[in-house]
């Protein structure tokens, strides 16, 4: 994924910029140390609206693993419970497991592309892609492409329904941040819809994502935030250490707080129901991203 291309960070990145040249310089990388890297990385996108996931509340990654789950299923409550059954199909499926990032992205060289602005397209994407797999369930995966926006669906093959769905909910990718929402939001397609050989596989697919939402939209974030990792660390350490040094690390960050990502899966509710273009689908999904953000940065 991606283009080709190199991409400087501004000075006010050259601590962190340091601290990865240092630490793959020092030989093997535990758990600890990636983990403490990915975190200093995501803080810092948190304090920059034009580098990151757009204007945050002042106190917004601060919380707690438990804090910030603890608010999430404050905000989840009122919704109905998943019958065992989805539950089920939902982890049968495999959403919310380790993203397909966590292994190497071969061939990556970093980015050629515009200013990197409009770091607050990954939310409203969130929202249209939460919107979308909500659609599945009540009116079928045709109709649900159609409300998307996906055209051409009697000649679209299955295994290229996915990127279809990628393409229309990332809209244009003109912009450097936007390209990398785009590869986010394909890695994610592709994990939760993996090359099925007909109409009705993906619609299985996609129906059992629709009720692993929490799962689906936790990756998504876990999903950008590589992308915008291996933007600013690709091309700078490519030379010494190779392209996948960047991958290196997140798989190693990622494999260390695997466990208490784990999203809890008894008593999942269903957010099929919830508007998500309204307030409180945006507050579900800051919710998720504060989730996300705490266990990454919980050292």
């Amino acid at each position: 994924m991606g283009t080709s291309g190199a991409y400087t960070p501004s000075p006010k990145w050259s601590n962190l910029k340091t601290d990865v040249t240092n630490t793959l310089n020092s030989g093997a990388i535990d758990g600890v140390k990636a983990q403490a890297l990915v975190s200093d990385f995501i803080q810092q996108l948190c304090g920059e609206p034009e580098e990151g996931f757009g204007k945050l509340p002042r106190d917004f990654g601060t919380a707690t693993p438990a804090e910030a789950l603890k608010e999430l299923n404050t905000l989840l409550s009122a919704l109905p419970k998943l019958p065992s059954r989805h539950i089920w199909s939902a982890l049968a499926s495999g959403g919310g497991g380790p993203p397909r990032s966590e292994r190497t992205v071969g061939g990556r060289r970093g980015r050629k592309g515009g200013k990197t602005l409009g770091g607050t397209t990954v939310r409203p994407v969130a929202r249209r892609l939460a919107t979308f797999l909500s659609d599945v369930p009540k009116v079928g995966l045709r109709q649900a492409l159609i409300n998307a926006g996906v055209t051409s669906i009697d000649t679209l093959p299955p295994e290229k329904i996915a990127l279809a769905v990628a393409d229309v909910l990332a809209a244009e990718a003109n912009l450097l941040v936007q390209a990398e929402l785009r590869d986010a939001l394909s890695m994610l397609m592709e994990e939760i819809c993996a090359e099925p050989q007909t109409f009705q596989e993906a619609e299985q697919m996609f129906l059992q994502s629709a009720y692993n939402l929490q799962s689906v939209v936790q990756l998504l974030f876990e999903c950008y935030i590589m992308e915008r990792f291996k933007t600013f660390f690709c091309e700078h350490e490519s030379k010494k250490h190779g392209y996948d040094a960047a991958d290196k690390i997140l798989k190693e960050a990622r494999k260390f707080v695997s466990t208490e990502m784990q999203l809890e899966k008894a008593g999942r509710r269903d957010l099929t129901e919830v508007n998500w273009g309204g307030a409180e689908g945006g507050k579900i999904i800051d919710a998720i991203l504060q989730r996300t953000i705490a266990v990454y940065c919980d050292i």
